[in-house]
């Protein structure tokens, strides 16, 4: 029995014996599965990453290796735009008007600024830095344009030493050449030149003047902005390696800037200078043209003001003190002046009645002070409460009568008057190169109904047709009405470029007046004769003439037609009461018989054309004559 229990006992110890190095064996073949598919998938990524590696260095290296050349490069290449120096501006004699002069801004790098309200609080630790300067340092901050900082312009040398012994607190402030515009005569010529100024977001969107890259000043108004383009130049560059901490290593390229044409204009500085020593202390414009070829000899806006305020950032006191001086500085009324011109449109309402028929030399209107309109319940005053009496055109002409052109208007109707004025330059621009020139205003009956909703009214021709009522003119307009005239209608286009001179070609470029000459269709030689032999009246015939006072010119007779215009204002010391302010007006031309300059002159609440405005016309001519026999006399 023994012996079959231990038969047993060792029978099933055999059994689990087996049943174990079975289930060994067993485990052994799975890990070595595991460990081959652990190692496929191993490999595989291994793969994988070596082919990502492969292809991300096949794009680097290869197909991209311009890219990332030049990004490369933009972490330790700059380029620093180098600008070009403005082209010069001479009168017609070689003075110059508008120059440049060297000088130093303080200025900061932008792309080492990372905290601007941080960089302020260091700098307040140098110097003093007010409310208004910290604001235009956060705007240059923000302007994506501007590559520098700039914190002083114009820094003197003494000033920059005291701000130099602290400049460890901002080291990375540093001086910069600039190239600077200055004005000779900025008072006189600031509404012809007008200034240049930092580059704004309205030059961006311009379609006309064109920007280069990195340029930072421009053009603002006057021939500064209509000849940006010729007077600006193209900027150059400075390639420049740099280090980690942003500091030159070297130079590596450099492209120099071309610099601007110079231009030579039509005006005569010492006529503009003596013109705006007369008239300094009033408001108007006078204008001086050679009808010859449309030269414009003097562009006079009064009052001007100091161009050389705005060549660096103009301080808000100066100019919250030039745009509430009541004088109006800014405005430039030569060719935005809008004016109602009085007498001075009689000349070519008269011209307009001649060659409608209208009239003749020997119409008559009996003139006793006023003209009765029928409907019409006041009389319309002439300017002579007594009267004329029985006068025909040349005399009504001479004496300014109202009552005359009163009656010839009446007749002529204003759809005539209105179509026919155009022609003379009214209603619309000269097209002299300046930005800014008004239409002025030729009223008519689609005007009226369109703008203020009424019908034309009879009163309303009679206005017209003494230059009053809603008629406006420029002083431009009045310039070249007058030499369209003078010159039985061969005119020019007005112009203030002569010429401009390409430096580095070495090549002048001249205007071409008579590329811009055209006939105007006028009245038969005997009706305008009538005319011109009136406005010679106007100024020669003693006693009779509104103009006949003033002293002659030497032995040069000249025409002229004075003008006194009519116009409200509120009284500075009674803001609600209207007062009645006469503009002074005179237009002109010399010599009589080959007439070589145009003067028009506006003064405004000036009073009486005869008394203010004709003398300062008269003065211009002598001028203009004396300078002429000087230079006849140089050259004999």
């Amino acid at each position: 029995m023994k012996t079959k229990a231990r038969s047993d006992s060792i029978r099933k110890r055999r059994n689990i014996e087996e049943k174990y190095s079975w289930d060994r064996i067993s485990d052994s073949d799975s890990e070595r599965k595991s460990h081959k598919s652990r190692a496929i998938v191993a490999a595989g990524i291994v793969l994988l990453f070596f082919i990502t590696y492969i292809f991300k260095l096949y794009e680097v290296q290869v197909s991209d290796h311009e890219y990332y050349s030049v990004k490369s490069d933009s972490n330790r290449i700059r380029i620093r735009p180098v600008q070009a120096t403005r082209g010069i501006i001479y009168d017609r004699a070689g003075k110059i008007l508008a120059e440049n002069i060297n000088t130093f801004d303080l200025i900061i790098k932008k792309e080492r600024i990372s905290d601007i309200d941080l960089l302020l609080q260091k700098l307040s630790r140098l110097m003093s830095i007010d409310k208004a300067k910290q604001e235009n340092l956060k705007e240059q901050f923000m302007n994506r344009r501007l590559k520098d900082l700039t914190i002083i312009e114009d820094i003197t040398l003494d000033e920059y030493s005291k701000i130099a012994v602290d400049q460890h607190i901002v080291p990375s402030i540093e001086l910069a050449p600039k190239s600077k515009r200055k004005y000779l005569s900025p008072l006189s010529t600031s509404h012809i030149i007008g200034y240049v100024g930092k580059v704004s977001d309205d030059d961006l969107e311009s379609d006309v003047v064109k920007i280069h890259e990195g340029m930072t000043e421009i053009g603002k108004i006057g021939l500064e902005r209509f000849y940006q383009n010729i007077l600006s130049g193209e900027p150059g560059y400075e390639k420049l390696e740099t280090d980690a901490l942003g500091e030159v290593i070297r130079t590596i390229e450099t492209k120099e800037p071309i610099r601007g044409k110079d231009v030579y204009l039509t005006i005569d500085l010492d006529m503009q200078n003596y013109i705006y020593e007369m008239v300094k202390d009033k408001e108007g414009a006078v204008v001086v043209m050679n009808p010859n070829n449309g030269d414009i000899l003097s562009f006079v806006s009064f009052p001007g003001y100091d161009t050389n305020l705005f060549t660096k950032s103009i301080s808000q006191k100066d100019y919250s003190g030039l745009i509430n001086n009541k004088r109006k500085p800014l405005i430039n009324r030569v060719i935005s002046g809008q004016y109602p011109p009085g007498s001075t449109l009689k000349p070519f309402i008269g011209l307009i009645a001649l060659d409608e028929n209208i009239i003749d030399s020997s119409k008559l209107v009996n003139c006793d002070g006023a003209y009765e309109l029928k409907n019409h319940k006041r009389p319309f005053k002439c300017w002579k409460k007594t009267g004329h009496g029985d006068a025909d055109l040349s005399y009504s002409l001479t004496q300014s009568c109202d009552v005359f052109f009163y009656r010839v208007a009446e007749l002529t109707g204003i759809d005539t008057i209105s179509e026919k004025l155009y022609k003379y330059g009214f209603g619309q621009k000269t097209y002299l190169d300046m930005y800014g020139e008004k239409d002025g205003l030729i009223p008519d009956r689609a005007w009226k109904r369109k703008t203020k909703q009424e019908p034309w009214y009879p009163g309303e021709t009679l206005n017209v047709g003494i230059g009053q009522g809603y008629f406006l003119a420029t002083p431009m307009q009045l310039t070249l009405s007058t030499a369209v005239l003078a010159k039985d209608g061969l005119t020019f286009t007005p112009h203030i470029l002569s010429s401009y001179q390409d430096t580095k070609k070495n090549k002048l470029y001249k205007y071409l007046p008579d590329q811009n000459k055209f006939i105007v269709n006028m009245p038969e030689q005997y009706h305008l004769e009538i005319v011109k032999r009136a406005m010679w009246r106007v100024v020669n015939e003693k006693g009779v003439g509104t103009a006949s006072n003033m002293k002659k010119v030497g032995n040069i007779e000249y025409a002229g037609k004075t003008g006194t215009a009519q116009v409200y204002s509120l009284d500075a010391g009674k803001s609600d009461k209207k007062q009645l302010q006469d503009h002074a007006l005179f237009i002109s031309y010399a010599p009589y018989e080959n007439p070589e300059i145009i003067v028009t002159v506006i003064v405004e609440h000036g009073g009486g054309g005869s008394t203010t405005a004709a003398p300062i016309a008269r003065n211009i001519i002598d001028f203009y004559m004396k300078r002429k026999t000087q230079k006849v006399s140089m050259h004999d």
